[in-house]
Parts: structure tokens; C-alpha cells; sequence
């Protein structure tokens, strides 16, 4: 009976400086993910995304519109779409982009939707970011 306490105890300290010791994983936070709007032109823009999220960003997709009302209806119009392509870690990318002010758009009436994968040490894991280019340029 001693010696199944002894054991059980043991197990039980090892277990404990074994959890205890493990390094604390990074995790991923699409806050980290910085955007950015810059005037080239006056009817020219440069979106600059970001990446400080400490991960590599592959597989990405963005896509930039703007709503429309047609019909009663909001649709959206789509300015830009880029496939394929990777942001690493530290690295800024500058999408360029043609507005109409004719056609009244402003750059904050832009609508993005990023998507792709984090590399998390061997393995690819989906995220998406969508929204207000505003919103998404006035993020902390």
C-alpha cells in the first residue's frame, strides 16, 4: 500500500513540473492583422495590410467592394479580387485601387473580406476578416 502511494505521489509531482514547465504557446489574434489606407492618387488608393501577428499567412483571398442599391436592393460591387497570395510574418503588402467619384464611392465605403490559412508550426488553420474598411483601419 506504501509503495501504490509512493508511486501515485510521484506520478503526480512529474505531472505537475512536466505541465508546469511547458512553454507558453503563441496564439493567433487577427488583430494583429493591421490595415491601412494610403492616398497614391486623388482617385487612387493603397490599402497596406499588415501582418504582426507572428504567423505566416498563406492561401489568402481579398476581395474589396462596395454596397449598391439596385432595385431596392443592397448588392455589393466588387472593385478588386486577389487570389493566391501570401503575407509573412512582418511583411506589408500595398493593394492599389481605382475609386469613381463620379459614381460617388468614397474609400470609406469600402467593404473588405480576407481569408486564408495561419501556419501554426506544420499546419494550416482558417481564418476570415470582413468588414468596414473603415472599421477595420480604425482598429486599435
Amino acid at each position: 500500500m506504501k509503495k501504490k502511494c509512493t508511486v501515485l505521489i510521484s506520478f503526480i509531482i512529474m505531472l505537475g513540473v512536466i505541465v508546469g514547465c511547458s512553454a507558453k504557446a503563441e496564439s493567433f489574434d487577427d488583430e494583429n492583422i493591421i490595415f491601412k489606407l494610403a492616398d497614391t492618387e486623388p482617385t487612387a488608393k493603397a490599402i497596406e495590410i499588415t501582418n504582426k501577428t507572428g504567423f505566416d499567412l498563406v492561401n489568402l483571398t481579398l476581395k474589396i467592394s462596395y454596397p449598391v442599391n439596385k432595385n431596392n436592393k443592397t448588392e455589393t460591387e466588387t472593385i478588386k479580387s486577389i487570389e493566391e497570395f501570401k503575407i509573412v510574418s512582418g511583411e506589408t503588402k500595398e493593394i492599389s485601387i481605382q475609386l469613381a467619384p463620379n459614381e460617388g464611392i468614397e474609400a470609406t465605403d469600402l467593404e473588405v473580406d480576407l481569408q486564408g490559412n495561419v501556419v501554426k508550426r506544420n499546419e494550416k488553420v482558417p481564418f476570415k476578416i470582413g468588414g468596414a474598411l473603415s472599421a477595420l483601419v480604425s482598429r486599435p
